[in-house]
């Protein structure tokens, strides 16, 4: 393990957070800042219970009963000890007093099991619809609001995060009631057994708890950088295990396990340091107890038992004296149980203020996730049909929101007809795919506008008008399942034959045929049991079966030959004359055929025209054009 790698995690997490979400502000030393109480947050997770409400007040109606029985019964002991410690013993009411115990332990077995029974089903239900209501909205999420979380950070808030605050929402439920009730009733019953030492626990308790709550609030920052370390482990790991064929193909394998080593090591180390700190609880507790333990057997043992000098003339003493009682053995008893009673209710108290100061965190992440306003939604009252495909770009620029200053689109103004080709080529990082999002408003303009079917696409229902438009990007995606099923993404109510057309046109229908099980084969989380040009002419054909108005085509023929592109390019061609089609490629034998072709650089439409009119005007074209082909055309059959 290097320690020196550790160190350096150590050292730079604060500089500058790697994920935050648009509520989050940092101090100088990295750590969140955040406005909310303790209350607000606690208030703010109350109204994702739900349904569950009825669970949480049964666990606590029965933790009422369970904590009166619980009271009663060292209240009930007293009289049993006094009756067995008589000088005769009436056997008769030990029986009743023990009957009168025992009734109220089995109450409090059975109250005690209900009350966990349904505290666990509303921490549960808390839980579950936390991470629904998360998965929600991350779906509505529009790509700025994605950017501003990591994926490796939104896992760890649905899945530890989430996990944490359910552990901890279920031991308030159980406990919140429960040590307050404990310790106040207790207290009650210690003052009316014997008034003049209920007072030591007055005398203890307070300053206990002021320590123990100083304690939980201390380690509060130590669990916030843990979970922020955490998303860093997790980052790592999902990194690893999507890239293991790189990595063994690298030879990077002890690299990657030394990586992750060292951040475990970090997350050990906080973890041991928060844990030697909240390790002060139990010998604090036990020597208030122990003291408190021996102040009431000393100061009650003179109380059973108080000398009082003999009075001459007085016929109720002899000249020597006598003893007098004060207080009975079996209060002395009781007193001893109330005491150890409000100093558990102590404990429960500063475990629970520990769990939620642990939690706190955790619940905040979860909170920041859910409260993330999407920036991209449907106006109030959308227009719910994609009349044509046609397209303009009408001065349209771009920004980021975190670099307002740089513009990534600069003043695009186009003009597209419905069933126009239309080819894009550009250097690397020219905002090629960035200029064809505003289409489907997966980002939104920052000034000018996008109108498709002559309708500004912010006046759309999002729905409407993502079904009309088709996305196929360079990094594909498919899902678990089988290839029919991955198919039905794009029209879920597609026929067999439905789905055999578009695979021809895709030219995917070969491969597909090849396999024992055809459109019944599985596929793995991934998509990693086909080829890349597999899996991108199965997303061109599941982009086909929505029959779109507009079809944009990122780089997404990639991963397969040239003769195999040309006729994905004839069949589209043929069979959607009707559809506006863009295509993003870095091959110019992609694009040749366009009706029109632009050239992107630096943001901005530095030439456009027909494959000629290029080749004449536009030296970059030219140069990649020739660089290519080397002035001939034609198409590579492949294997």
């Amino acid at each position: 393990m290097s320690k020196n790698a550790a160190k350096a995690i150590r050292e730079n997490e604060n500089n500058a957070p790697r994920f935050r979400s648009a509520d989050e502000e940092f101090d100088e030393q990295g750590m969140p800042i955040y406005h909310d109480t303790l209350l607000g947050t606690m208030k703010s997770l109350w109204r994702f219970i739900g349904k569950y409400k009825k669970d949480t007040i049964l666990a606590w109606i029965f933790v009422a009963l369970e904590t009166a029985g619980e009271i009663l019964i060292p209240y009930m002991m007293q009289y049993l000890v006094d009756e067995i410690s008589a000088p005769s013993i009436n056997v008769g009411m030990c029986f009743v007093w023990g009957g009168v115990m025992l009734a109220l332990a089995c109450c409090g077995v059975v109250t005690g099991i209900l009350a966990g029974y349904w505290a666990a089903s509303a921490a549960a239900g808390l839980g579950a619809n936390l991470r629904q209501e998360m998965f929600y909205k991350i779906q509505d999420y529009s790509f700025t609001n994605i950017d501003k979380f990591s994926t490796s950070s939104i896992v760890t808030r649905t899945t530890l995060d989430v996990s944490n605050v359910q552990f901890a929402f279920q031991m308030i439920v159980r406990s919140l009631l429960r040590a307050p009730m404990l310790m106040v009733f207790a207290m009650i019953m210690a003052f009316v057994t014997e008034w003049r030492l209920a007072f030591i626990f007055l005398a203890v308790i307070p300053a206990v708890g002021a320590l123990l709550i100083f304690i939980a609030h201390f380690v509060h920052p130590l669990f916030v950088r843990i979970f922020r370390t955490y998303d860093d482990l997790n980052e790592d790991v999902q990194e690893n295990i999507a890239g293991i064929r790189a990595v063994k193909a690298f030879g990077r394998q002890e690299e990657q396990k030394k990586r992750f080593g060292d951040t475990s090591e970090v997350i050990f180390e906080k973890f041991v340091k928060t844990e030697k700190i909240l390790a002060f609880n139990s010998p604090l507790m036990q020597t208030a107890s122990y003291l408190a333990i021996l102040l009431l057997c000393y100061f009650g043992a003179q109380l059973i038992t108080t000398w009082v000098p003999g009075v001459d003339g007085n016929p109720q003493f002899t000249a020597a004296g006598v003893l007098i009682t004060e207080m009975t053995t079996g209060e002395l008893s009781s007193l001893l149980s109330y005491i150890m009673q409000i100093l558990i209710a102590l404990m429960l108290i500063t475990m629970i203020y520990t769990m939620i100061v642990m939690s706190r965190n955790s619940a905040e992440r979860i909170i920041h996730i859910i409260d993330e306003v999407p920036d991209i939604v449907s106006p109030e009252h959308p227009v719910l049909e994609v009349k044509d495909g046609s397209v303009d770009f009408d001065h349209v620029r771009f920004h980021f929101k975190d670099n307002p200053e740089n513009d990534v689109l600069k003043d695009i103004d186009l003009h597209f007809a419905s069933g126009e080709t239309v080819g894009i080529v550009g250097s690397t990082g020219s905002s090629k795919t960035t200029l064809l999002s505003m289409i489907a408003r997966l980002y939104d303009v920052t000034s000018g506008s996008v109108k498709v079917g002559g309708v500004d696409v912010r006046d759309y229902d999002l729905h409407a008008l993502r079904e009309a438009v088709a996305v196929v990007l360079q990094k594909n995606t498919l899902f678990k399942g089988t290839i029919a099923e991955n198919l039905r993404w794009g029209n879920e109510h597609a026929t067999d034959e439905e789905l055999k057309e578009a695979c021809d046109i895709a030219q995917a229908s070969g491969f597909i045929e090849g396999f024992p099980e055809k459109y019944d084969r599985m596929i793995v989380q991934g998509g990693t049991n086909v080829s890349g040009g597999q899996k991108q002419r199965l997303c061109i054909a599941r982009a086909l079966l929505k029959h779109p108005k507009i079809l944009i085509l990122d780089d997404s023929t990639s991963a397969v030959d040239t003769h195999t592109d040309s006729l994905i390019r004839q069949g589209l061609a043929t069979k959607f004359p009707g559809t506006t089609k863009f295509i993003i490629a870095e091959r110019v034998l992609s694009v040749k055929d366009c009706d029109q072709i632009l050239v992107m650089d630096d943001g901005k439409v530095i030439a456009k025209g027909t494959n000629d009119e290029l080749m004449e005007s536009c030296p970059l074209y030219k140069e990649l054009y020739e660089s290519q082909l080397g002035g001939g055309d034609f198409d590579v059959q492949g294997d």
